[in-house]
């Protein structure tokens, strides 16, 4: 029996109108290989069926005339996709590894839709990241897959949810000890000198994170904070950015310590957006069903 690592695929952007996938980060760069934990080359060999997580009703707002319209309802679901890994190109998985992937999506039912009915609206579907098509149509295509676990991630609001936390995962999602998908190439096509150039940058991008010590990042940190000097503070930036999400915790401490200057403070707080991988969230519409 094959070793099963279950690896879980959350990071794909609400759908665009195209309906191409989309994934955490667009670009395949350093900041791609950062906040990827491993990376694989690996063939997709099974879907699963639609499993429903849960579906939800909410009442239209007053319109102008004081009357509500028919309730808002959604349904959201996912699918797992199995892929037999052929490579591992970083991190711990193996050739042979089984990888368990989840897409999560969504369907909005809202038959006012013609009428100006203000918050009821869902949230227009959102342009993602091009990324691998990964779909039931690609059973025995191979593709190169950035991944991170899952948990590592926030998620965004569904578009219709009653509850104050915006989160549909369920514990069960979280029990798969599962990973998220920041960025995913097919192979097909892909030539001998892409792949040696992904090598090298994922080579370059470790050695730029092992390369500085706790103590040396705390200090880049402590002067993007609280120093005057410009070029100090330029030289830290770019020592941090180099380290990148790793230096996510560090930046997150300076944010929080009171003796930074409102100038430092903006200075650690826009590196921390930068740094850190956006919420995942739905593809929304009639998809994969």
């Amino acid at each position: 029996m094959m070793t099963r690592i279950a690896v879980v695929i959350v990071a794909w952007l609400m759908l665009a109108p195209s309906r191409a996938s989309a994934c955490v980060r667009a670009e395949l760069d350093a900041l791609a290989v950062q906040w990827a934990s491993a990376v694989v080359e690996a063939r997709l060999v099974e879907v699963s069926e639609r499993c429903e997580i849960r579906a939800v009703s909410v009442k239209a707002p007053k319109g102008a005339d004081g009357q509500r319209g028919p309730d808002v309802t959604a349904v959201y679901w996912y699918r797992l996709y199995s892929f037999e890994v052929v490579s591992a190109l970083d991190g711990p998985a193996k050739a042979k590894h089984r990888v368990e992937a989840i897409r999560f999506f969504g369907r909005v039912d809202d038959p006012g839709a013609g009428k100006t009915t203000g918050g009821a609206r869902p949230a227009a579907p959102q342009a993602g990241a091009p990324c691998g098509a990964v779909t039931r149509g690609a059973v025995g295509k191979t593709f190169v897959l950035l991944l991170r676990p899952e948990q590592d991630f926030k998620m965004g609001r569904p578009p219709v949810w009653p509850d104050a936390k915006g989160d549909l995962r369920e514990k069960e999602i979280h029990d798969l000890k599962g990973m998220t998908v920041v960025h995913a190439i097919a192979t097909e096509g892909m030539d001998a000198g892409r792949l040696a150039d992904l090598k090298k940058l994922i080579a370059q991008t470790r050695a730029a994170e092992r390369n500085l010590p706790e103590a040396e990042l705390k200090k880049h940190v402590a002067e993007i904070a609280l120093s005057v000097d410009a070029e100090r503070v330029e030289r830290a930036e770019t020592a941090v950015r180099a380290v990148g999400y790793r230096a996510v915790g560090a930046l997150k401490s300076a944010r929080d310590k009171a003796e930074s200057s409102a100038e430092g403070t903006g200075r650690v707080l826009g590196l921390i957006a930068e740094l850190s991988p956006p919420p995942i969230s739905l593809e929304m519409g009639n998809v994969e069903e």
